[in-house]
């Protein structure tokens, strides 16, 4: 059986989509198809679910505790909504993927006792609707990915992975504020990502605010709701590229921090990524060949749409 285009991009990069990692690297066009830019996954990160409880009375220490070896193990859901048109030219496209994803598995935070801990995401199974430009009707695919572990993850959920993708993946999961936060705070983590403009990889900033909403009751834990606002969009491009680029990813999540304990009980996020090229085509000559029907300008065009899960297993 031959495979299409879109088989075999999930086939190699499932659970690099799955992670919306590949959207580091991946460029698209034409106007964002969201209005607004907000994902629509954003209801269900409900806010509302737990009865509040009056703030403790010691200052809370907004921080994982790695000093001993214990292991925190979380369910892991994900449901993926994306668009992606990797070539096409001109007004038009007949090559149009479309997924719609969904996985579930398990994810662990393994504390090392010396103040870090790896994070280890395994168990995944994948499965997915795709429709590609040339197919007639839907495909459906599954696939179990490999375990992914990262290391070095320390107390305040950062790692020293500088600007990669494992450092983005931490900093989205588990989002911690750098100083001590009375209720109604907010603190504003700086944030970029990485995006490959036809070949020059470009960098586009924004932040995460964190902000202490209340304290609510989970079963036996006293938690801290941290509302999270993520906004990347701000990118600067080079005068020597021409075209049009753009890229960002907005969202909303809602975690519950264990105070007394310093794990997280649980997490909803809802993330829309969204990246852009109208550029001029790069010029052609083949001997003997007629290129004029070769479109001027390139459009790639991608948007994926997130809402990621984790829960604490008791």
């Amino acid at each position: 059986m031959k495979l299409s285009r879109c088989d075999k991009r999930f086939g190699r990069n499932g659970l690099v989509m799955l992670f919306v990692l590949s959207l580091c690297t991946a460029a698209c066009a034409e106007k964002p198809p969201v209005k607004g830019g907000t994902s629509q996954f954003a209801k269900h990160v409900n806010r509302g679910q737990y009865k509040g409880v009056a703030a403790p009375t010691a200052a809370p220490v907004f921080r994982w505790n790695f000093g001993s070896q214990d292991v925190h193990s979380y369910t892991y859901e994900q449901e993926v909504r994306s668009k992606t048109d990797m070539g096409s030219f001109g007004d038009k496209s007949d090559d149009m993927d479309q997924v719609e994803m969904s996985a579930k598995g398990t994810l662990l935070i393994k504390s090392q006792g010396n103040g870090t801990a790896e994070l280890v995401l395994k168990d995944m199974k994948m499965s997915a609707k795709m429709n590609s430009g040339g197919d007639k009707k839907p495909k459906i695919m599954e696939q179990t990915a490999p375990p992914l572990v990262v290391q070095g993850m320390k107390e305040d959920g950062s790692g020293s992975f500088g600007n990669s993708s494992q450092d983005m993946l931490m900093k989205m999961l588990f989002p911690l504020p750098a100083k001590f936060m009375k209720v109604g705070d907010s603190v504003d983590v700086p944030m970029q990502m990485p995006f490959n403009a036809m070949g020059s990889v470009l960098q586009v900033s924004g932040r995460s605010r964190i902000t202490l909403a209340r304290y609510v009751k989970i079963g036996k834990h006293t938690c801290a709701q941290l509302d999270v606002d993520t906004d990347i969009s701000e990118i600067k491009i080079p005068s020597e590229l021409k075209g049009e680029y753009k890229c960002s990813t907005k969202g909303t999540a809602v975690f519950y921090f264990d105070v007394a304990n310093r794990y997280f009980v649980s997490g909803t996020i809802a993330e829309l990524m969204q990246f852009s090229i109208d550029a001029p085509a790069p010029k052609m000559k083949i001997p003997g060949e007629k290129t004029s029907d070769i479109p001027e300008r390139s459009k790639m065009s991608m948007i994926s749409d997130n809402l990621i899960r984790v829960e604490l297993t008791e």
